[in-house]
């Protein structure tokens, strides 16, 4: 049993809180200490992987910060696996039980024990729960809490979610946002809905803008020369069979002779669109790393989202900022973040879409003014505003 890892990390751990109570009875230490929950590293980076990976590396650049970033309690030889880098001043908390092989049903239990108490000695001042809800260790500890929501879409469309993640999310939501301190949201439409759904002071409900960063586009797929350019999900609330419906429409006139392209992974409940992308007019690719995906970005004549329901919408807002004219459906928050800056459509009307197409098609004046705006919109959306905004509720929550 690795008994030996535990103790030497729980004694360090003592030592050092020994240290920083003395420092702060001495005012010699102000530093905040910050709890993260980087459960969303923990598979290929989308929306919320990105939110939390960019807001952590902005926020270790202020030397106030003392950031701790929680996850799983182990690291053993079968996972679980980081997809993204963390900022090399940060702490990052977990048993490694590397080249120790299999750890028994005990020693799970132990090392969980051991984790909590391992989190009571750091002391967080904050717990940051960046995917709606802190999970149960980090929660059995924290002093404060910050959470971040993204969407309802589990209230308002609970039918467009798995049942497993529906049923999640209405066991733990109650709870946590009784208990947080503050609630961050992504946009004001998702403000909205909360207050609409839950009896939440309006004062601990704070929406703050997401950023939007432009890697450089350095790996290219094999894509077509002309496209139509569509990213996220395959999922029901996504509304990829509308974009489908005006492009068959588009495609039976002979009014566009370029492909669509369809980024993403095939989510739950989409067994019959992803059978619909099986046409050589049509180009699936899974995920991309943002290299890749910045590319793909840039060669498109057009982006494309027809999202029923969106807390945020990081796509449209890349495909703005890569210079790309973008048309979008009428719904949640999309209007919000992208202004005057796109096209619209009602989401449950393909032709209105086709037109909008065709506009961007057929009007040169339009397109470049759609791209100019675009570009202009997305320069408003900042990670660093966004880091020092998130800051500073952390901070008050203290």
């Amino acid at each position: 049993m690795p008994f030996g890892t535990i103790v030497h990390t729980l004694s360090h751990a003592l030592a050092d809180g020994v240290r920083r109570a003395y420092r702060r009875a001495t005012r010699r230490d102000s530093r905040i200490r910050i709890g993260v929950d980087i459960r969303p590293f923990y598979e290929p980076l989308t929306g919320i992987g990105w939110y939390l990976y960019h807001l952590l590396h902005e926020i270790a650049k202020h030397e106030d910060v003392e950031l701790f970033l929680f996850g799983d309690a182990r690291l053993t030889d079968i996972g679980p696996q980081m997809y993204a880098d963390v900022p090399p001043n940060a702490h990052l908390c977990t048993f490694d039980f590397r080249g120790r092989g299999r750890i028994s049903r005990a020693e799970r239990a132990i090392t969980a024990a051991a984790y909590v108490l391992w989190m009571k000695l750091i002391a967080c001042d904050v717990m940051f729960g960046a995917n709606y809800f802190l999970p149960r260790l980090m929660s059995a500890v924290a002093r404060r809490r910050v959470i971040t929501i993204h969407d309802l879409t589990y209230k308002r469309f609970p039918d467009l979610l798995q049942k497993e993640t529906l049923h999640n999310l209405e066991a733990h939501m109650p709870r946590e946002i009784a208990a947080a301190d503050a609630i961050i949201c992504v946009s004001e439409s998702t403000r909205e809905d909360l207050l609409n759904f839950y009896q939440v002071d309006p004062r601990r409900a704070i929406t703050i803008h997401s950023g939007v960063a432009v890697p450089t586009a350095n790996r290219e797929p094999p894509i077509a020369n002309r496209y139509i350019l569509f990213v996220s999900t395959i999922e029901p609330r996504k509304n990829l069979g509308v974009l489908l419906d005006a492009f068959d429409r588009l495609k039976a006139g002979g009014r566009y002779d370029g492909a669509l392209v369809v980024v993403g992974r095939v989510g739950w409940k989409s067994e019959a669109i992803a059978r619909r992308l099986r046409r050589h007019d049509i180009q699936h690719l899974d995920y991309l790393v943002a290299e890749e995906l910045a590319a793909v970005y840039r060669g498109a004549e057009m982006f494309v989202f027809p999202s029923i329901y969106e807390g945020f919408g990081f796509p449209l807002l890349e495909a703005m900022a890569h210079g790309v004219p973008a048309i979008a459906a009428r719904s949640s928050s999309l209007p919000e973040v992208a202004g005057d800056a796109a096209l619209y459509f009602d989401p449950g009307d393909p032709r209105e879409l086709e037109q909008q197409i065709e506009r961007v098609l057929g009007e040169p004046d339009l397109r470049r003014d759609l791209i100019a705006r675009g570009r202009q919109r997305a320069a408003m959306f900042r990670w660093d505003v966004a880091a020092e905004r998130t800051l500073e509720v952390l901070r008050r929550a203290v």
